[in-house]
């Protein structure tokens, strides 16, 4: 298993968490519950090694496209005829952890965002007071 990395990556994605929620959305397929679930196996997959490798923005985008895809494996008349099954597969945790971690990204995601606005925001406010002055 790969080491986890200790500080998160830098923002590179979005600016802002209503911007990053918009990469978060699917649109329905008309393709075999059998497929969906596999893609929901690879997403979860994924959503882990960006975890892992701290990169916060990419593991935020790829649990809620997890949660999407199970939600649109749930309401498949194949799924409802075989709940176990299709549990069995999707893993009994995987859904409680994808919503866990996004909520707990979400939170650190905020901050970092609020964090990235103030600082270019103070970086704005120096280059003008610096303009003014005649340094630049």
């Amino acid at each position: 298993m790969p080491a986890v990395a200790s500080v998160p990556k830098e923002l590179y994605l979005c600016t802002s968490l209503k911007d990053l929620n918009k990469k978060t959305e699917i649109k329905p397929e008309k393709t075999s519950t059998k497929s969906y679930v596999q893609s929901a196996l690879k997403i979860f997959k994924a959503a882990e090694e960006s975890r892992l490798d701290r990169d916060e923005e990419k593991a935020y985008i790829l649990y809620m496209k997890y949660v999407t895809v199970y939600n649109f494996i749930k309401k498949r008349p194949d799924f409802k005829q075989q709940q176990d099954y299709f549990h069995s597969i999707l893993g009994p945790t995987n859904l409680k952890k994808a919503i866990e971690e996004a909520e707990r990204l979400s939170d650190s995601l905020k901050l970092s965002y609020k964090f990235t606005v103030r600082v270019n925001s103070d970086r704005t406010i120096k280059k003008q007071n610096l303009e003014t002055c005649g340094f630049l």
